[in-house]
Protein backbone atom coordinates (compact mmCIF):
# COMPACT_ATOMS: atom_id res chain seq x y z
CA UNK A 1 0.00 0.00 0.00
CA UNK A 2 2.83 2.41 0.84
CA UNK A 3 4.47 1.74 -2.53
CA UNK A 4 1.16 2.32 -4.30
CA UNK A 5 0.72 5.73 -2.68
CA UNK A 6 4.34 6.69 -3.32
CA UNK A 7 4.15 5.71 -6.99
CA UNK A 8 0.81 7.48 -7.48
CA UNK A 9 2.17 10.67 -5.94
CA UNK A 10 5.23 10.45 -8.17
CA UNK A 11 3.05 9.95 -11.23
CA UNK A 12 1.04 12.96 -10.13
CA UNK A 13 4.19 15.06 -9.67
CA UNK A 14 5.59 14.08 -13.07
CA UNK A 15 2.44 15.10 -14.93
CA UNK A 16 2.01 18.16 -12.72
CA UNK A 17 5.52 19.28 -13.69
CA UNK A 18 4.74 18.60 -17.36
CA UNK A 19 1.61 20.75 -17.16
CA UNK A 20 3.50 23.52 -15.38
CA UNK A 21 6.26 23.41 -17.99
CA UNK A 22 3.79 23.57 -20.86
CA UNK A 23 1.90 26.43 -19.22
CA UNK A 24 5.20 28.31 -18.80
CA UNK A 25 6.06 28.14 -22.52
CA UNK A 26 2.73 27.98 -24.32
CA UNK A 27 2.40 31.73 -24.89
CA UNK A 28 5.99 31.94 -26.15
CA UNK A 29 5.60 29.42 -28.99
CA UNK A 30 5.32 30.94 -32.45
CA UNK A 31 4.37 27.84 -34.45
CA UNK A 32 0.71 26.88 -34.25
CA UNK A 33 1.66 23.27 -35.06
CA UNK A 34 4.06 23.04 -32.09
CA UNK A 35 1.57 24.88 -29.89
CA UNK A 36 -1.09 22.24 -30.73
CA UNK A 37 1.35 19.42 -29.94
CA UNK A 38 1.94 20.87 -26.47
CA UNK A 39 -1.78 21.52 -25.92
CA UNK A 40 -2.49 17.87 -26.76
CA UNK A 41 0.30 16.74 -24.40
CA UNK A 42 -1.20 18.92 -21.66
CA UNK A 43 -4.63 17.31 -22.15
CA UNK A 44 -3.17 13.80 -21.79
CA UNK A 45 -1.14 14.81 -18.73
CA UNK A 46 -4.30 16.21 -17.17
CA UNK A 47 -6.20 12.96 -17.80
CA UNK A 48 -3.40 11.00 -16.13
CA UNK A 49 -3.37 13.47 -13.24
CA UNK A 50 -7.13 13.04 -12.77
CA UNK A 51 -6.73 9.23 -12.73
CA UNK A 52 -3.90 9.49 -10.16
CA UNK A 53 -6.13 11.65 -7.95
CA UNK A 54 -8.93 9.09 -8.26
CA UNK A 55 -6.65 6.19 -7.37
CA UNK A 56 -5.15 8.11 -4.44
CA UNK A 57 -8.74 8.68 -3.27
CA UNK A 58 -9.16 4.91 -3.12
CA UNK A 59 -6.42 4.99 -0.44
CA UNK A 60 -7.98 8.08 1.18
CA UNK A 61 -4.84 10.04 0.35
CA UNK A 62 -4.62 13.53 -1.15
CA UNK A 63 -2.49 14.09 -4.25
CA UNK A 64 0.80 15.79 -3.50
CA UNK A 65 1.94 17.81 -6.48
CA UNK A 66 4.64 20.37 -7.02
CA UNK A 67 4.78 22.97 -4.26
CA UNK A 68 4.04 26.65 -4.90
CA UNK A 69 7.76 27.35 -4.49
CA UNK A 70 8.52 24.63 -7.06
CA UNK A 71 6.03 26.17 -9.50
CA UNK A 72 7.47 29.64 -9.06
CA UNK A 73 11.00 28.26 -9.39
CA UNK A 74 10.06 26.46 -12.61
CA UNK A 75 8.58 29.63 -14.04
CA UNK A 76 11.64 31.69 -13.12
CA UNK A 77 14.02 29.09 -14.56
CA UNK A 78 12.02 28.94 -17.80
CA UNK A 79 12.01 32.71 -18.15
CA UNK A 80 15.72 32.92 -17.39
CA UNK A 81 16.48 30.20 -19.93
CA UNK A 82 14.50 32.03 -22.60
CA UNK A 83 15.41 35.61 -21.71
CA UNK A 84 17.78 36.15 -24.65
CA UNK A 85 16.80 33.32 -26.96
CA UNK A 86 13.07 32.72 -27.39
CA UNK A 87 12.82 30.36 -30.34
CA UNK A 88 10.56 27.40 -30.88
CA UNK A 89 13.65 25.20 -31.18
CA UNK A 90 14.91 26.36 -27.77
CA UNK A 91 11.49 25.72 -26.24
CA UNK A 92 11.33 22.25 -27.82
CA UNK A 93 14.78 21.42 -26.41
CA UNK A 94 13.71 22.55 -22.93
CA UNK A 95 10.51 20.53 -23.08
CA UNK A 96 12.37 17.46 -24.33
CA UNK A 97 14.79 17.73 -21.41
CA UNK A 98 11.83 17.87 -19.03
CA UNK A 99 10.22 14.86 -20.68
CA UNK A 100 13.49 12.89 -20.53
CA UNK A 101 13.66 13.75 -16.83
CA UNK A 102 10.15 12.36 -16.42
CA UNK A 103 11.13 9.11 -18.16
CA UNK A 104 14.21 8.78 -15.95
CA UNK A 105 12.27 9.52 -12.76
CA UNK A 106 9.42 7.15 -13.61
CA UNK A 107 11.85 4.38 -14.65
CA UNK A 108 13.77 4.71 -11.39
CA UNK A 109 10.56 4.53 -9.38
CA UNK A 110 9.21 1.52 -11.25
CA UNK A 111 12.52 -0.33 -11.04
CA UNK A 112 12.66 0.10 -7.26
CA UNK A 113 9.03 -0.40 -6.28
CA UNK A 114 7.05 -3.59 -6.58
CA UNK A 115 3.51 -2.86 -7.63
CA UNK A 116 0.62 -5.28 -7.40
CA UNK A 117 -2.36 -3.03 -8.11
CA UNK A 118 -3.11 -3.45 -11.84
CA UNK A 119 -4.72 0.00 -12.03
CA UNK A 120 -1.52 1.65 -10.83
CA UNK A 121 0.62 -0.52 -13.11
CA UNK A 122 -1.60 0.47 -16.04
CA UNK A 123 -1.43 4.17 -15.13
CA UNK A 124 2.37 4.05 -14.78
CA UNK A 125 2.63 2.29 -18.16
CA UNK A 126 0.25 4.82 -19.69
CA UNK A 127 2.42 7.66 -18.41
CA UNK A 128 5.58 6.00 -19.74
CA UNK A 129 3.93 5.48 -23.13
CA UNK A 130 2.79 9.11 -23.10
CA UNK A 131 6.25 10.42 -22.25
CA UNK A 132 7.87 8.28 -24.96
CA UNK A 133 5.22 9.35 -27.48
CA UNK A 134 5.79 13.01 -26.57
CA UNK A 135 9.53 12.63 -27.17
CA UNK A 136 8.92 11.17 -30.63
CA UNK A 137 6.25 13.76 -31.37
CA UNK A 138 8.37 16.78 -30.41
CA UNK A 139 11.90 15.91 -31.50
CA UNK A 140 11.05 16.39 -35.15
CA UNK A 141 10.75 20.13 -34.43
CA UNK A 142 14.42 20.52 -33.50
Amino acid sequence: MKNDILVLNNIYKIVDMGIIGIDDVLTKIKSKVIEKVFIDERKEYNLIRIEAIKLLGDYEQPAKGISKVGKISSNIMTNMELINNVTDEKIVKMMLQGTFNGVIELSAILNKKELTNPKIINLANRLMDTLEHNICDVKKYL
